[in-house]
């Protein structure tokens, strides 16, 4: 019989305090499925700076890929109203027949299990699940769960170290530092980015906190020179955004990211693109260069939860160029091309003209690009790069 381990709360912010308990809960009890569960509004606790449902949602999704066989299930934010823990189980019960199911919970939440409602027919559903969540509560624990088993009232203790963690104490110190290292990487700069819990800056003004966290995301997930480039990038974005009109904020995002594909296995980067809202005619096994950052969009979606089309546009056509390229994918795909690394014959010539006329610039890399970089590799523009082509340069 299959094993579902059911995690509900008000995740605000998830921490990595619930992470742990369900990779604990994952190996003792060898689970199939581990179901994250953002509650609506929680009935047995206020929540005044509590984060909209999108959010939290969001944030749930970004940690459920750092954990085993897990997702994120908005069944009580769309159901509305009080999350009760009934209801869910009996939700769960009928759409997934068959399933054994496991509610975890704190300690906090087991010794007030009682006062629950209907908590006789949440036992007969599933097993409790409980992590010690404060060394003192262990003695209450093993005396609660004495009455219960007595009350029929199945629990499994879980060989969990106590945590001193708690959502509350996160978001103060998020509005006191604007970050906290008890948050995943992921959801830390997702919250920032969103300007959750008094983080964030104004719209256009570049935060140096989030581009921070994004430095520090990508460095692992690239070579020394290409975590180079990307700095070079990102700094030039910024110059160049002012120049053109564009969000600098968002130049710095697209321009730290454009590459953060580049050195990933191309099969897991052709595997990525499928999942792309852009439907493309590109031949990619005949331009290959094109794979990154058609594959990067995606991916930043789905690992950092940044869905802004404008990000994701800068990034997808950094290399290809489109025919409706906006101020923003100009001062990416230029930041690419004249960033401080750089060092090709022309480059300097380009640097001069990208400070006087966007356009400009535009016309002359698309016919370095088109007129001598892609003949000399005995390749064709793609759809999108002649339409840019024919844009700027006719």
């Amino acid at each position: 019989m299959p094993s579902l381990l059911l995690y509900g709360g008000t995740f605000n912010p998830i921490h990595l305090g619930h992470l742990a308990l369900c990779r604990t809960a994952w190996e003792q009890l060898a689970l199939d499925r581990i179901l994250l569960m953002p509650a609506a509004r929680p009935p047995h606790k206020e929540a005044p700076d509590l984060a909209a449902d999108r959010h939290r949602l969001a944030m749930c999704r970004l940690a459920a890929r750092l954990l085993p066989r897990a997702e994120a299930c908005a069944y009580e934010l769309e159901r509305g109203g009080a999350s009760y823990t009934i209801d869910t189980l009996e939700y769960l019960h009928h759409t997934r027949p068959g399933c054994d199911l496991y509610l975890l919970m704190g300690s906090d939440m087991y010794l007030t299990f009682r006062q629950w409602r209907r908590w006789r027919d949440i036992a007969a559903l599933a097993t409790l699940a409980v992590g010690v969540r404060r060394g003192e509560d262990s003695a209450a624990v093993l005396s609660a769960r004495e009455e219960l088993d007595a009350l029929g009232v199945r629990t499994v203790l879980l060989d969990h170290p106590a945590l001193e963690m708690s959502s509350t104490g996160i978001r103060e110190e998020l509005r006191r530092t604007g970050r906290s290292d008890r948050l995943p990487p992921e959801v830390m700069i997702y919250l920032r980015y969103q300007g959750l819990y008094g983080t964030g800056t104004p719209g256009g003004v570049v935060d140096e906190s989030l581009q921070r966290l994004l430095r520090d995301y990508i460095r692992p997930l690239m070579g020394e020179k290409r975590y180079s480039h990307s700095l070079c990038v990102e700094q030039r974005a910024v110059h160049l955004a002012k120049l053109y009109g564009a969000d600098p904020k968002k130049a710095a995002v697209a321009g730290v990211l454009h590459d953060i594909c580049k050195d990933m296995d191309p099969a897991d980067r052709l595997q990525t693109i499928p999942r792309s809202d852009i439907i493309n005619a590109i031949d990619f096994s005949a331009q290959p260069q094109l794979i990154h950052s058609y594959a990067a969009p995606p991916y930043i979606r789905e690992h950092l939860g940044l869905d802004d089309p404008e990000i994701l546009d800068a990034v997808r056509y950094h290399t290809s160029a489109r025919g409706e390229m906006t101020p923003l994918d100009c001062t990416v795909y230029l930041a690419d091309f004249t960033s401080d690394d750089r060092d090709y014959p022309d480059v300097e010539v380009l640097r001069a003209l990208c400070e006087t006329s966007m356009d400009g610039a535009m016309a002359y890399a698309l016919r370095y690009i088109v007129e001598q970089e892609l003949p000399a590799a005995g390749q064709t523009p793609c759809p999108a790069t002649r339409a840019a082509y024919a844009r700027f340069c006719k």
